[in-house]
């Protein structure tokens, strides 16, 4: 197939279906956790990155399903952006932040910040959000969706602009002092 306009591309969704077959049911939760335009999405990881740790035969299908007890949902999706990062077993981002290849393990200079690991809290919050537009991608087919609270799932409400905005941390979460961001700004260096 080819495009009529030579900056557009055309992809041959039959062609794409048989290619990639075996990871065809894990494709929409992927999306999802990887970030789309409801979900952030990690630091330089491209949708290309994505399949491949797919095939290396990653499960994410308790993505949106609703009837997945959401710790059957955390573990699956640990376990994928850990492998991303690097870390073929994780349980949890905390070990993932500390251990992944990506974030500058190994080498003389500092990691960048932008390609850590999320915190566990941090992760656990985006998760609920994959897994909230998830469920509302598989319901499409279904007359009526799913009648869902968002605050349940990553979300607040903000009734002033009548729109919702994503958690970052659980209310209970501990942040870092002042102190630690003023000296992370600044550097760590005295005279």
């Amino acid at each position: 197939m080819e495009s009529p306009r030579k900056e557009r591309a055309i992809v041959d969704i039959k062609a794409t279906l048989s290619k990639h077959s075996e990871i065809v049911e894990n494709l929409l939760p992927a999306h999802a956790i990887s970030g789309c335009d409801t979900v952030a999405s990690y630091y330089g990881m491209g949708k290309g990155s994505v399949i491949k740790v797919l095939k290396a035969g990653y499960e994410l299908s308790a993505i949106g399903n609703m009837d997945a007890p959401f710790q059957q949902v955390l573990d699956p999706a640990t376990a994928f952006i850990s492998a991303w990062y690097g870390i073929k077993e994780s349980t949890d981002m905390s070990h993932t932040r500390v251990w992944g290849k990506k974030n500058g393990k190994g080498h003389m200079s500092a990691p960048n910040l932008a390609a850590l690991p999320p915190t566990n809290e941090a992760f656990i919050e985006n998760v609920k959000r994959a897994h909230f537009q998830a469920m509302l991608w598989r319901n499409l087919n279904v007359n009526l969706l799913p009648a869902l609270n968002p605050e349940e799932f990553g979300w607040k409400k903000d009734t002033c602009n009548r729109s919702l905005i994503p958690t970052h941390l659980p209310e209970d979460a501990k942040r870092v002092t002042d102190y630690i961001l003023e000296m992370i700004r600044v550097g760590c260096s005295r005279s």
